[in-house]
């Protein structure tokens, strides 16, 4: 079964650094310091085999076995294997046998009276010291050991180039995730911590066993949990493939943590002969599940990393709905274009294209009863942009076209809106206006300011055309004013 989260692209603002340090520090190791346990390990069992250690430690080994029964039947398979067909294999069997060495070592599997027993001790002694020249023998996980060193050594660790890459592909999509909502040195803690609970509990369940521990999966499994208890309840999308089903779905990310830690327990009682760590798996997951809830009861997590998903969505859902309203209206179905719209401007009541869009409904209604109430929605907040400027331009143009009464705008509020066409380039047509303003109303506040002030943005563009009538108007409509006095400056340049 795989269960892989994929709803979040990185980005330089999201980007996992710590992440990627983490990634390139199991390469090094793997690709650097292990890269020369096989040559070491040669060494070494050439050295076993020249000073013929397997004559007195083989014959130790299978009665060692033997006495154990069923306790050292995996072991005492894999000898039976080796023991003549590949000397050095066996070798390395006996060697994996922590228990056994525990009691080799001291000689107490060797009889007092063998033949040359202190010259095995001495070869024993110097085969261990090149065997354990081995990084990997000397930082992977023992179960017979609670040694913080390797569990911290151990997670960066790995057996083969498959494991590396499975290991890391995984560290690289839950880091970005986990990463993203704790922040670089939180999520550090967090993976390491985890990494380190992971091979407590794996130590704790196989006490006393033969053999080691080695990878970044119990430390990846801690982020698993920790995915899970930091989305919480928040939708997420992932893909899953089980035998020769998959699919890529949406749900809340805890309900991962069961499945995910399910998987890892069901193997762990099933699937014994894997040779796959399903018990750090678990423990991992289970430590990471309680760090994260430790960080959720500090309030240390970014909300606002794990809330751009919904957010996210809901910018997808009102695209959609907005999109089938205006096709609603262009099919004149106004009642279902207002079912989705007015949903829409309850949840955000400054969304300028839904107010636009129920401007185009109440224009095309019979009457058009809500015409004047829906064009002050959109003409009356300041516009954020050219494009939202440009708009209401078109609205109030609109407006008045279809004789709307009474007006959308009382006489200050409609000069201040024709004050900003300069910025879009329509002085021109807000001059026109301003002249038929300065006829009817010219005691408004503000309106001789505007005047003059897209008189003289016309110039500015190079439209002394449009400018001079604008200039000639305010100068006999308030001739005494300041304003005038500057507008007669501007009109001598025409001379």
């Amino acid at each position: 079964m795989l269960i892989v989260p994929l709803h979040r692209a990185p980005t330089w603002a999201n980007f996992p650094w710590t992440t990627l340090a983490l990634i390139l520090a199991n390469v090094f190791v793997f690709a650097f310091l292990q890269s020369g346990d096989a040559r070491v390990q040669g060494t070494a069992l050439d050295y076993y085999e020249r000073q013929d250690l397997a004559r007195w430690e083989f014959p130790a080994y299978r009665r060692w076995l033997d006495e154990r029964g069923d306790e050292a039947q995996r072991h005492r398979l894999w000898f039976d294997r080796f023991e003549h067909a590949d000397p050095r294999m066996a070798a390395q069997v006996l060697q994996s046998d922590e228990a056994f060495l525990a009691e080799l070592r001291p000689g107490n599997l060797i009889a007092p009276d063998a033949e040359d027993r202190d010259e095995w001790r001495a070869h024993r002694a110097e085969f261990d010291r090149l065997w354990d020249r081995a990084v990997t023998e000397r930082w992977m996980i023992r179960f017979s050991e609670f040694d913080l060193r390797r569990m911290i050594g151990a997670m960066f660790l790995h057996g083969d180039v498959g494991h590396l890459i499975g290991n890391m592909l995984f560290l690289a999509v839950l880091g970005l995730l986990v990463e993203g909502a704790l922040g670089h040195g939180l999520f550090l803690a967090l993976y390491l911590l985890g990494g380190l609970g992971s091979a407590a509990l794996s130590i704790a369940w196989r006490w006393g066993e033969t053999g080691a521990a080695l990878g970044a999966s119990g430390a990846i499994a801690a982020l698993m949990g920790a995915y899970c208890v930091l989305w919480g309840a928040r939708k997420v999308r992932f893909f899953w493939w089980f035998f020769v089903a998959f699919d890529y779905v949406k749900a809340p990310a805890l309900v991962l943590l069961p499945i995910w830690l399910g998987w890892e327990l069901l193997n762990l009682f099933w699937n014994k002969g894997a040779h796959i760590g399903f018990d750090a798996h678990a423990g991992g997951i289970v430590a990471g599940a309680l760090l994260a809830l430790g960080v959720r009861a500090l309030g240390r997590e970014r909300r606002d990393f794990l809330d751009e998903d919904a957010a996210a969505d809901a910018r997808a859902d009102r695209e959609a709905a907005l999109a089938q309203a205006r096709e609603h209206v262009g099919h004149l179905r106004i009642p279902a274009a207002r079912a989705l719209l007015e949903p829409l401007l309850e949840t955000q009541p400054d969304d300028f294209e839904v107010r636009v869009a129920l401007y185009r409904c109440a224009r095309m209604e019979p009457g058009m009863p809500c015409l004047v109430e829906s064009a002050r929605a959109v003409l009356l907040p300041a516009p954020r942009n050219a494009v939202e400027a440009r708009e209401q331009k078109a609205i109030y143009e609109d407006c008045l076209k279809a004789g709307a009464k009474p007006a959308p705008l009382n006489p200050m509020q409609a000069i201040a809106l024709l004050r900003r066409w300069s910025g879009i380039g329509a002085g021109a047509e807000a001059a026109v206006h301003l002249a038929d303003w300065i006829g009817r109303a010219p005691a408004t506040p503000g309106l001789r300011a505007a005047t003059l002030g897209v008189a003289r943005d016309l110039l500015a563009r190079g439209e002394p055309v449009s400018a001079k009538p604008l200039l000639e108007r305010l100068v006999a409509a308030w001739p005494a004013s300041d304003e005038a006095g500057k507008a007669r400056l501007l009109l001598a340049d025409f001379a």
